[in-house]
């Protein structure tokens, strides 16, 4: 299942009890500052949850799957997000109870 921006302001907005017009104006806001900070070379890090930080490409040749026509990539950045130990373990911890039982019965 994905879960959309619209499934995360209904869940705030019930968590929280403020309107769903208020939560999607904060989530808004918090995704432009973190986009406004990576534009400006800046990292992002919000404790216990990860770091959003941009991660210089080099230029190089690749092949296209399809055509197996050799292709230019230019030198450019990607923007990254690495999660915290706490998170990465918790969500290890959380999809092997729901999933790795399910692996055993089988």
């Amino acid at each position: 299942m994905t879960v959309t921006k619209s499934d995360l302001v209904n869940r705030l907005a019930e968590a929280t009890g403020w309107t769903k017009v208020d939560v999607e104006i904060i989530l808004n806001g918090l995704m432009a500052n973190i986009m406004e900070s990576l534009q400006e070379g800046d990292r992002v890090e919000i404790r216990g949850f990860g770091s959003f930080y941009s991660k210089e490409r080099q230029p190089r040749l690749v092949k296209n799957p399809k055509t197996s026509k050799i292709v230019a990539v230019d030198h450019r950045f990607v923007p990254v997000f690495r999660p915290a130990k706490y998170f990465k373990t918790s969500v290890n911890k959380s999809l092997l109870a729901k999933f790795g039982s399910e692996k055993n019965e089988s």
